[in-house]
């Protein structure tokens, strides 16, 4: 039996669970310095390319391709003899990951493997690991759309834990019947 391949795009939304403070290494905001951490949110968007290869009906392993914003921050600070100053940044990843995705019942699944996350800041890279469990709806014999709930944990300043759900579409490259 030849392997089936499946492409997938997924756009998911959700929040990011981190200390904004913690993981830009800045201070909340003190009354008394007048400087640090002003402003910030967690609002999380993941999106994502995937390719999977299925041997056996219920197991595919797969690869992907995606960018996830995870926070926004806006720092205050004053120099010495000067007036005060704001610094501020959205922090994105780029991220590659192989994945393996169980059918655990008709039309449900769950997926996870490993992710290595590049911030787009310049400030490294560093692993991750996917887990998200879905259901998909039937178009047709070669389109699906998936509907997932999503959690990425990045080992990256102050781990941050990316949730969030959506909807995609997968498309069936080489549709076989068995």
């Amino acid at each position: 039996m030849k392997a089936q391949i499946s492409m997938n795009i997924q756009n998911n939304f959700g929040f990011t669970l981190v200390n904004v403070s913690e993981a830009m290494d800045i201070p909340e905001y003190s009354d008394v310095t007048d400087e640090g951490l002003v402003e910030w949110n967690q609002f999380n968007y993941k999106g994502l390319i995937q390719l999977y290869f299925t041997k056996k009906e219920d197991i595919s392993l797969g690869t992907e391709l995606g960018i996830n914003r995870l926070y926004y921050w806006e720092e205050k600070f004053i120099p010495p003899l000067s007036s005060p100053r704001w610094d501020w940044g959205t922090i994105w990843t780029g991220q590659v990951s192989g994945l393996l995705k169980k059918t655990i019942a008709k039309q449900y699944y769950v997926i996870t493997g490993a992710s290595l996350h590049i911030f787009l800041n310049g400030t490294g890279a560093t692993l991750g690991i996917p887990l998200a469990i879905g259901h998909e709806i039937r178009l047709s014999e070669t389109i699906t759309l998936p509907v997932e709930f999503r959690v990425d944990v990045i080992f990256g300043n102050a781990i941050p834990i990316a949730l969030g759900g959506g909807v995609g579409i997968n498309y069936k490259l080489n549709n076989q019947q068995d």
